[in-house]
């Protein structure tokens, strides 16, 4: 498969994605900070009472990653960690599907692109999954990791208790600002999706597979509908 399309088209859906993983299989990484070192979340922010807020990581530093911020709008919730100076830098968004259009038309046309909208970002999340995975497996097979900076730099497909795949890929060796994501749809509903610039380790797919799957483990996605 042709390398620059293949992360041209991995980035790009990542770009559009609004989350993805949840409970995953273990993965080696540094135990969460403790408590007396996070930051609390503001009482009352968007996310108090929220249906996902008990969903979300926790609100304070974990893995190495200080907490910043978070956010919830009408189906989505954004959390922030990182350094304020940018050092370093880690968004997760988790994202419903399945919600009911906003608003008291549920039959109108607004109500109907919003549900087409909704129902394209599953269909795509879970396509992307199945690409990168695709993406691994042919690299592997054809010899041609090379292409994307060496078979370490291939995508990695993890998947959460519940049997929901993950997938990770990351920007080749040579790429400085390209961003690694994990991405997932969860349930058949909630897609989730963490991206960060940093390169942990050289960058490495199981580096940030390291980062990311632990954070998911956080989340009580199990507790969703």
């Amino acid at each position: 498969m042709n390398r620059s399309l293949t992360l041209l088209s991995a980035l790009l859906v990542a770009a559009t994605l609004q989350g993805c993983g949840d409970d995953s299989k273990p993965a080696k990484a540094q135990a969460p900070e403790a408590a007396s070192t996070a930051a609390a979340a503001p009482a009352g922010d968007s996310c108090t009472g929220h249906a996902l807020e008990k969903a979300l990581p926790p609100t304070k530093a974990i893995y190495g990653y200080p907490y910043l911020s978070r956010e919830c709008g009408y189906d989505d919730a954004t959390i922030v960690y990182g350094k304020v100076d940018g050092s370093q830098h880690l968004v997760v968004t988790l994202t419903d599907t399945g919600m009911p259009a906003p608003g008291a038309d549920q039959q109108g046309e607004a109500a109907k692109q919003y549900l087409a909208a909704q129902a394209k970002l599953r269909d795509t999340t879970a396509k992307n999954v199945s690409l990168l995975n695709q993406t691994r497996q042919a690299a592997l097979q054809n010899g041609t990791a090379a292409q994307f900076g060496g078979e370490q730099y291939l995508p990695v497909i993890d998947s959460t208790r519940m049997g929901d795949p993950l997938a990770i890929s990351v920007p080749a060796p040579d790429d400085k600002t390209g961003e690694a994501t994990l991405t997932g749809l969860i349930k058949g509903r909630y897609v989730l999706n963490m991206t960060s610039p940093d390169k942990p380790n050289g960058g490495t797919a199981q580096s940030l597979r390291e980062l990311f799957v632990p954070i998911s483990e956080q989340m009580a996605l199990t507790k969703l509908p």
